[in-house]
């Protein structure tokens, strides 16, 4: 079978997460197999679901920072791995937060916020009950604080939401509402050299779009962004890599001649030409 080339792949998820498949030496065994160049598995450190039982992330937290050494050691030969993690809703327990950061040496962590404080993840909402445009000011405001704060390298899937209340749910979201607060929420990015990550998941699901999709993206280059993660948030072997070819074409019409990988918490920018 014929490689197809893949520059980078940064957002995408083991057995270490609750909802990961596969284990973590298979989703790297298939980026090698895919010839992605740049990866990071990325699985799911959910702050504010830690202690809850049916999550109980301290134990696949120090299995990966065992694991993905290893493994880093063992394919370096055949594709750069920086081990990373997607860190959600890092504001919702500042103390456990630090002491995560504090305690694992990441190359590369993804801010995402899943749910706002006090309510549940957005693919749980029940949108004839919650109004979408009351979440999702809530879910900007925390967003804004998020990146104030900027203990991470790249804002993960900036129009998740969406996923949901548009491709799931059928909404209509008018989100020029929401344009000013998003135009901050760049504005600071861009001074604290927090990265966009365009998530590549929503054009193999019902919105059919990039998260975030071009509007936002060519708008964060006209803000003069210039920091880019492409990643495919796979869940299992099948998904790696899917949609990265499209989401890398988009950086492209949009401006962007590099995307930008992170090891030791440090951008190192690859051409994408």
């Amino acid at each position: 079978m014929k490689k197809s080339l893949i520059p980078m792949d940064c957002h995408n998820h083991s057995n270490l997460s609750p909802d990961g498949i596969n284990s973590p030496e298979e989703m790297v065994v298939r980026a090698c197999e895919l010839g992605i160049e740049y990866y990071s598995l990325t699985d799911h450190l959910e702050i504010n679901k830690f202690y809850d039982e049916e999550y109980l992330y301290e134990e696949p937290v120090k299995t990966a920072s065992i694991t993905m050494p290893e493994l880093i050691k063992k394919y370096s030969d055949k594709l750069n791995i920086a081990y990373g993690v997607e860190l959600g809703q890092p504001l919702q327990d500042m103390a456990l937060t630090n002491r995560m950061l504090s305690s694992y040496k990441y190359d590369f962590i993804i801010g995402s916020l899943h749910m706002c404080e006090g309510w549940d993840d957005f693919y749980l909402l029940d949108y004839n009950e919650v109004k979408p445009d009351k979440i999702l000011k809530l879910y900007f405001e925390e967003m804004l604080e998020m990146v104030k704060w900027g203990g991470f390298d790249t804002l993960g899937h900036l129009t998740y939401p969406l996923r949901y209340m548009v491709g799931e749910s059928g909404l209509y979201v008018d989100m020029s509402k929401f344009l000013n607060i998003i135009r901050e929420i760049y504005s600071v990015m861009i001074k604290n050299d927090i990265a966009l990550e365009i998530n590549s998941s929503g054009l193999r699901q019902k919105i059919g779009l990039t998260l975030p999709d071009e509007y936002y993206i060519r708008l964060y280059r006209e803000l003069g962004g210039r920091l880019l993660t492409v990643g495919s948030d796979a869940h299992c072997t099948e998904d790696l890599g899917k949609g990265i070819e499209k989401a890398i074409q988009l950086a492209r019409e949009v401006g962007f001649n590099e995307l930008t990988f992170f090891k030791n918490r440090k951008p190192v920018l690859i051409p994408i030409g």
